[in-house]
């Protein structure tokens, strides 16, 4: 949508910018050959990848084509604050550091969330995220966690960790993962702990997420990315026909940034990219926003509304 809006700008009809969409499967040794694809196609600048995992070993590749990375979604704090990429890697999201805190501020927030069951992923993402909401809430005694373990990714029956969960009787379970993995985990945890609150991270912000599960997961909260301006929503749903989730604020956000530095340095020279990128006044000096903030959403008739 970023790259359509610019090239449909008179002014910009000297200059229309193309892209390479690339699906790096989810997998890092796939993800590296997709990148040596991006190199030798000569591109001017990356939006990706996904999954910090994927984003932190990719960026390698970057780095030493002097190509500048502005990930909408890696989260994890190590992507970022290694000395020797900065001025290279960005990200429009905040950290798991910042998302798992948050996290833990909703429930601490809440009289009603004593006993809390964790589940995560065994991606760096789940982990990391996973550790920072335990850390928050540790020190709080009339918080207590109850169940604390990772899920194998990819799926479809969580039946034996929703009866284990059931059993401790949580109040709220928090799960750090993907849409796709919530989907199915929420349809297995609404049969064996109807009343209990879930509460995940912005990898399960995406309508698959609901279509999955069905009614299931009917009052879920997902601490997700900001949406954008009410104009961009419109054109979304305009041009794409569904609604905005996900990582589609922080996508956006980030191509907008790359054309930006793009344009001002005459689509070339990617080394100045990466300089013009930097000096954005919404990154500090590692490639992180200055100020990351999260929205909370609530699933409601099958679709995520707004709660703040």
């Amino acid at each position: 949508l970023a790259i359509e809006e610019y090239n449909a700008n008179p002014k910009n009809k000297a200059n229309p910018v193309g892209f390479i969409l690339i699906d790096d499967g989810g997998i890092v040794i796939g993800a590296l050959e997709r990148a040596k694809i991006a190199i030798a196609e000569g591109v001017l600048g990356v939006i990706g990848h996904v999954n910090s995992g994927i984003s932190i070993e990719a960026s390698k590749k970057y780095m030493q084509a002097k190509i500048p990375q502005i990930s909408p979604a890696s989260t994890h704090p190590k992507y970022t604050e290694r000395p020797e990429f900065r001025g290279y890697v960005f990200r429009t999201i905040g950290t798991d550091r910042q998302i798992g805190e948050a996290a833990a501020d909703l429930v601490l927030g809440n009289g009603k969330y004593k006993k809390i069951a964790v589940l995560f992923n065994d991606r760096p993402y789940g982990v990391s995220v996973s550790s920072e909401f335990i850390r928050r809430l540790a020190h709080h005694k009339e918080k207590e966690i109850v169940f604390y373990e990772t899920i194998p990714v990819r799926t479809h029956d969580h039946s034996i960790t929703a009866k284990k969960v059931a059993k401790t009787g949580a109040d709220l379970v928090f799960f750090v993962g993907e849409y796709n993995d919530a989907g199915y985990l929420v349809k297995n945890l609404k049969k064996e702990l109807p009343n209990a609150q879930f509460l995940s991270a912005e990898g399960a912000h995406n309508q698959s997420f609901i279509d999955i599960a069905g009614p299931a997961p009917e009052g879920a909260m997902i601490l997700g990315a900001p949406l954008p301006s009410k104009a961009v929503v419109e054109k979304y749903k305009k041009r794409f026909k569904k609604n905005i989730s996900g990582y589609v604020a922080t996508s956006y956000n980030a191509t907008k940034i790359m054309l930006e530095a793009m344009q001002a340095n005459n689509f070339e020279d990617t080394e100045a990219i990466a300089r013009s990128v930097a000096s954005n006044p919404v990154f500090d000096l590692n490639g992180d926003l200055l100020d990351p903030s999260f929205t909370l959403y609530k699933v409601s008739k099958g679709v995520f509304t707004v709660v703040k």
